[in-house]
Protein backbone atom coordinates (compact mmCIF):
# COMPACT_ATOMS: atom_id res chain seq x y z
CA UNK A 1 0.00 0.00 0.00
CA UNK A 2 3.02 2.28 0.35
CA UNK A 3 4.09 1.86 -3.29
CA UNK A 4 2.45 3.11 -6.44
CA UNK A 5 0.46 0.44 -8.29
CA UNK A 6 2.51 -1.51 -10.78
CA UNK A 7 1.85 -1.18 -14.48
CA UNK A 8 -0.92 -3.70 -15.30
CA UNK A 9 0.82 -4.51 -18.59
CA UNK A 10 3.94 -5.58 -16.72
CA UNK A 11 3.97 -9.25 -15.82
CA UNK A 12 4.71 -10.48 -12.31
CA UNK A 13 7.84 -12.31 -13.48
CA UNK A 14 10.18 -9.33 -13.52
CA UNK A 15 13.95 -9.79 -13.62
CA UNK A 16 14.28 -9.38 -9.84
CA UNK A 17 11.55 -11.95 -9.17
CA UNK A 18 13.09 -14.40 -11.61
CA UNK A 19 16.53 -13.82 -10.04
CA UNK A 20 15.11 -14.68 -6.61
CA UNK A 21 13.42 -17.78 -8.00
CA UNK A 22 16.58 -18.95 -9.74
CA UNK A 23 18.79 -18.33 -6.70
CA UNK A 24 16.14 -19.96 -4.51
CA UNK A 25 16.31 -23.05 -6.71
CA UNK A 26 20.00 -23.36 -7.50
CA UNK A 27 21.35 -22.83 -3.98
CA UNK A 28 19.15 -25.49 -2.30
CA UNK A 29 20.06 -27.93 -5.08
CA UNK A 30 23.76 -27.41 -4.36
CA UNK A 31 23.22 -27.64 -0.59
CA UNK A 32 21.10 -30.78 -0.73
CA UNK A 33 23.22 -32.66 -3.24
CA UNK A 34 26.34 -31.74 -1.27
CA UNK A 35 24.74 -32.78 2.01
CA UNK A 36 23.64 -36.14 0.61
CA UNK A 37 27.06 -36.94 -0.84
CA UNK A 38 28.83 -35.74 2.32
CA UNK A 39 26.53 -37.79 4.57
CA UNK A 40 27.25 -40.95 2.59
CA UNK A 41 30.99 -40.23 2.50
CA UNK A 42 31.03 -39.62 6.26
CA UNK A 43 29.89 -43.18 6.93
CA UNK A 44 26.21 -42.50 7.54
CA UNK A 45 23.73 -45.05 6.25
CA UNK A 46 21.70 -44.45 3.11
CA UNK A 47 18.57 -44.00 5.27
CA UNK A 48 20.28 -41.39 7.43
CA UNK A 49 21.65 -39.53 4.40
CA UNK A 50 18.22 -39.55 2.77
CA UNK A 51 16.54 -38.35 5.97
CA UNK A 52 19.08 -35.57 6.39
CA UNK A 53 18.46 -34.45 2.83
CA UNK A 54 14.68 -34.64 3.28
CA UNK A 55 14.82 -32.56 6.47
CA UNK A 56 17.12 -30.07 4.74
CA UNK A 57 14.66 -29.72 1.86
CA UNK A 58 11.88 -28.93 4.32
CA UNK A 59 13.92 -26.48 6.42
CA UNK A 60 15.12 -24.63 3.32
CA UNK A 61 11.48 -24.15 2.34
CA UNK A 62 10.74 -22.74 5.80
CA UNK A 63 13.51 -20.17 5.42
CA UNK A 64 12.48 -19.40 1.85
CA UNK A 65 8.90 -18.76 2.98
CA UNK A 66 10.08 -16.00 5.27
CA UNK A 67 12.53 -14.63 2.68
CA UNK A 68 9.94 -14.57 -0.11
CA UNK A 69 7.48 -12.47 1.89
CA UNK A 70 9.00 -9.57 -0.04
CA UNK A 71 10.97 -9.53 -3.25
CA UNK A 72 12.95 -6.46 -2.18
CA UNK A 73 12.77 -5.94 1.58
CA UNK A 74 15.01 -7.81 3.98
CA UNK A 75 13.81 -10.89 5.78
CA UNK A 76 14.90 -9.10 8.97
CA UNK A 77 12.19 -6.48 8.48
CA UNK A 78 9.59 -7.82 10.96
CA UNK A 79 10.18 -11.48 10.04
CA UNK A 80 7.52 -13.01 12.28
CA UNK A 81 4.75 -10.53 11.58
CA UNK A 82 2.60 -12.98 9.62
CA UNK A 83 0.89 -15.11 12.25
CA UNK A 84 -0.55 -17.49 9.64
CA UNK A 85 2.87 -18.19 8.18
CA UNK A 86 4.26 -18.74 11.68
CA UNK A 87 1.42 -21.14 12.48
CA UNK A 88 1.91 -23.04 9.23
CA UNK A 89 5.66 -23.36 9.79
CA UNK A 90 5.13 -24.53 13.37
CA UNK A 91 2.55 -27.11 12.27
CA UNK A 92 4.82 -28.39 9.50
CA UNK A 93 7.76 -28.58 11.92
CA UNK A 94 5.67 -30.76 14.24
CA UNK A 95 4.73 -33.03 11.33
CA UNK A 96 8.38 -33.23 10.29
CA UNK A 97 9.42 -34.25 13.81
CA UNK A 98 6.72 -36.91 13.86
CA UNK A 99 7.87 -38.32 10.52
CA UNK A 100 11.47 -38.41 11.70
CA UNK A 101 10.98 -39.72 15.25
CA UNK A 102 7.85 -41.92 15.31
CA UNK A 103 9.12 -45.46 14.56
CA UNK A 104 5.81 -46.47 12.92
CA UNK A 105 6.34 -43.70 10.34
CA UNK A 106 9.92 -44.69 9.47
CA UNK A 107 8.94 -47.34 6.95
CA UNK A 108 6.19 -45.44 5.10
CA UNK A 109 8.34 -42.30 4.82
CA UNK A 110 11.68 -44.15 4.64
CA UNK A 111 13.11 -41.99 7.43
CA UNK A 112 15.65 -42.42 10.21
CA UNK A 113 15.76 -40.93 13.73
CA UNK A 114 18.42 -38.24 13.47
CA UNK A 115 20.84 -37.39 16.29
CA UNK A 116 21.15 -33.78 17.43
CA UNK A 117 24.46 -33.26 15.59
CA UNK A 118 22.72 -34.06 12.27
CA UNK A 119 20.04 -31.48 13.06
CA UNK A 120 22.71 -28.87 13.75
CA UNK A 121 24.42 -29.58 10.42
CA UNK A 122 21.12 -29.49 8.55
CA UNK A 123 19.97 -26.29 10.25
CA UNK A 124 23.17 -24.40 9.47
CA UNK A 125 23.21 -25.56 5.85
CA UNK A 126 19.51 -24.76 5.38
CA UNK A 127 19.92 -21.33 6.92
CA UNK A 128 22.47 -20.41 4.22
CA UNK A 129 19.58 -19.79 1.81
CA UNK A 130 18.79 -16.55 3.67
CA UNK A 131 22.09 -14.74 2.96
CA UNK A 132 21.95 -15.87 -0.67
CA UNK A 133 18.44 -14.46 -1.13
CA UNK A 134 19.32 -11.33 0.85
CA UNK A 135 22.22 -10.78 -1.54
CA UNK A 136 19.88 -11.06 -4.54
CA UNK A 137 17.49 -8.55 -2.91
CA UNK A 138 20.42 -6.23 -2.23
CA UNK A 139 21.44 -6.48 -5.90
CA UNK A 140 17.87 -5.55 -6.82
CA UNK A 141 17.89 -2.53 -4.51
CA UNK A 142 21.19 -1.45 -6.09
CA UNK A 143 19.53 -1.66 -9.52
CA UNK A 144 21.77 -4.45 -10.79
CA UNK A 145 18.86 -6.69 -11.80
CA UNK A 146 17.07 -4.31 -14.05
CA UNK A 147 14.60 -1.53 -13.51
CA UNK A 148 12.81 -1.68 -10.17
CA UNK A 149 9.09 -1.26 -10.19
CA UNK A 150 7.98 1.76 -8.18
Amino acid sequence: MKRKPRNPRTGIFTRPVVALMVAGGIWPTIINLGLFVWALDSGRSLEEAMTMTFVSLVLVQFFKAYNFRSDRHSVFNRPFENKWLNTAILWEAVLLLLIVYIPALHEPFNTFSLPLVDWAIIFVLSLTISPVLEFVKWMERMGWLGKMEA
